[in-house]
């Protein structure tokens, strides 16, 4: 079974989700909550993440998609990507380095 990680705003998420990273708040540069990678998102971690003012968290679901849109999605994140960095000197490595970090986020 192929997963996909998303990157997904906490107001989107549900209890039954799967973190596909470990969820970690800081809050005044003290950190006020952690949840691992692979732990089960219930209610009251729903609730303890809002009260903790976390904004984001990593969730992996079931990828359905066929391989074919799978190309295709690809193609067109990789699309995208080069939109983003048109004119922009690949040739300087911190920049190439950018770019191949963003474009393998958008093509996951």
């Amino acid at each position: 079974m192929r997963m996909r990680h998303l990157f997904l705003p906490l107001e989107l998420a549900q209890a039954g989700m799967v973190l596909s990273q470990p969820t970690q708040v800081v809050h005044r540069g003290f950190l006020s909550l952690t949840l691992p990678t692979g732990h089960t998102l219930t209610e009251e971690n729903l609730s303890q993440l809002s009260a903790h003012h976390a904004e984001f968290i990593y969730i992996d679901q079931v990828d359905d998609r066929s391989d074919e849109q799978v190309a295709v999605d690809v193609a067109h994140a990789a699309g995208r990507v080069l939109t983003l960095f048109d004119g922009t000197d690949l040739s300087d490595t911190n920049m190439a380095n950018f770019f191949d970090q963003v474009l393998a986020y958008r093509s996951a």
